[in-house]
């Protein structure tokens, strides 16, 4: 789901956007990869994206060679974790611990959400009232309209928080 919230943030920016989801076991929890293809020109291309330009990572327990893989130099990979994560000279590697935010304000460790404020924050790509206006309508859509609001005021923390390091 957050591809498609990140997606259509920037749909409402204007932008061209193709979002999917590639998943393994039906359960929440299993492991998943999504992709957003983002652009002012139409979008051709169909597939998996192989040499991203950024990565977002909700797992920290996946090892750093399996995140990065792929990535273009100089790509801005932001990891959800509590701990500090080494820098490499090729990316732009952040963490924030976008799990005990949504802890605190959703009140389930479900950080998907929460986490696209911080990605916004690090690459400027469109304004956060379009992401947040996602997120409403997202949720709202998926049948989950009643956490909309504590969804946002994750996104907006962890938005907040990374500008802080």
């Amino acid at each position: 789901m957050s591809a498609h919230i990140l997606g259509r943030g920037a749909f409402l920016s204007g932008f061209k956007i193709q979002d999917f989801a590639v998943y393994g076991a039906e359960r929440r929890g299993a492991p998943l990869s999504s992709f957003c293809r983002i652009s002012k020109e139409d979008i051709g291309t169909r597939g998996y994206i192989f040499n991203p330009d950024n990565v977002v990572s909700l797992d920290r327990s996946i090892g750093m060679d399996t995140i990065l893989s792929g990535a273009k130099k100089g790509a801005i990979v932001l990891v959800n974790s509590d701990k500090k994560i080494p820098k490499i000279k090729e990316f732009k590697i952040h963490h924030i611990d976008a799990t005990s935010i949504a802890l605190e304000i959703i009140g389930k460790p479900i950080p998907n959400v929460a986490i696209l404020g911080a990605f916004l924050r690090l690459t400027k790509m469109f304004p956060l009232k379009n992401l947040e206006a996602a997120i409403g309508s997202e949720l709202e859509e998926a049948g989950h309209g009643g956490m909309a609001d504590s969804n946002i005021r994750a996104c907006r923390v962890c938005y907040r928080k990374i500008g802080e390091k």
